[in-house]
């Protein structure tokens, strides 16, 4: 899934919760994962011409469990609101991740399960099984999955936006 999926499903996804969590943290939470992982992939793959044999794809660190344990215990001892929401917001791009992975079967060396519960099949990540950024977008492009996730998380993100317009302006119109 992409930008507008993560964002508007992964939001969504919380519930009444939602409301109690800085929506700005739950944003980079929800794409944070990717925001860690996809530069470190795309970078090497620049630099080198090739992918390297331990981060082998765009699903690494961002994408296992233990980072989301490490922020949601930060979050707990720290008691902070905005680690809090970050960490649920990795948690929803996990996953829809995940999900996806129901409707698009990977390759058993590019399943999600290879990160989520890293390190125990293997101090080993996910394969990507593209060559380069257009290649993955493309394929991506071609999902259906990830294009319902991005219609439907856009419709959702400009909903909300619209009704938080609509609100300012009646509460500036009363005043």
């Amino acid at each position: 899934m992409f930008v507008l999926g993560h964002l508007g499903i992964g939001s969504r996804m919380l519930g009444p919760l939602r409301g109690r969590l800085p929506w700005t943290w739950l944003f980079l939470g929800c794409v944070l994962p990717d925001l860690i992982d996809k530069p470190l992939f795309y970078g090497l793959l620049w630099l080198r011409g090739h992918p390297d044999g331990f981060i082998s794809g765009t699903r690494t660190f961002g994408h296992t469990g233990l980072f989301l344990l490490g922020l949601t215990l930060l979050a707990a001892l720290f008691r902070s609101r905005a680690l809090w929401a970050v960490a649920a917001g990795v948690l929803t791009h996990l996953l829809l991740d995940s999900l996806g992975e129901v409707f698009i079967t990977p390759p058993d060396d590019a399943h999600i399960l290879i990160a989520l519960l890293f390190p125990l099949y293997g101090v080993r990540f996910p394969v990507a099984h593209f060559d380069s950024l257009y290649e993955h977008l493309r394929i991506g492009a071609q999902s259906a999955y990830n294009i319902a996730g991005e219609l439907l998380g856009g419709a959702i993100l400009l909903r909300a936006w619209m009704v938080r317009r609509r609100a300012r302006r009646r509460s500036a119109s009363r005043s």
